[in-house]
C-alpha cells in the first residue's frame, strides 16, 4: 500500500518538527525525513526571536517551553 502526503519535510530538527506539527493542526499531510538513525541524548541551549516565539505559540508549545527553561534577557 503506498502512503501519500502533500509536503515532505527534511530534517527532524526543531524546525522541522515545529512545521510538521502545525500542518497537522491544519490537516495538511506531511512526512518527516530525518537521516540519524537514533537519538540524541545531549544537552542544547536554544535561542529563539520574538517571531519564534510566535511560532511555537501557534502550534501551542510555547507556554510548555516557558514554563519548562530558564529564560535569559539582555
Amino acid at each position: 500500500m503506498e502512503k501519500v502526503e502533500d509536503i515532505v519535510i527534511v530534517g527532524a530538527g526543531i524546525a522541522g518538527l515545529t512545521t510538521s506539527l502545525g500542518l497537522q493542526k491544519l490537516g495538511v499531510r506531511n512526512l518527516v525525513l530525518e537521516s540519524s538513525h537514533s537519538l540524541r541524548i545531549t544537552g542544547f541551549a536554544f535561542i529563539a526571536w520574538t517571531n519564534a516565539w510566535r511560532a511555537l505559540d501557534a502550534v501551542g508549545l510555547g507556554d510548555s517551553l516557558r514554563q519548562q527553561h530558564k529564560q535569559f534577557y539582555s
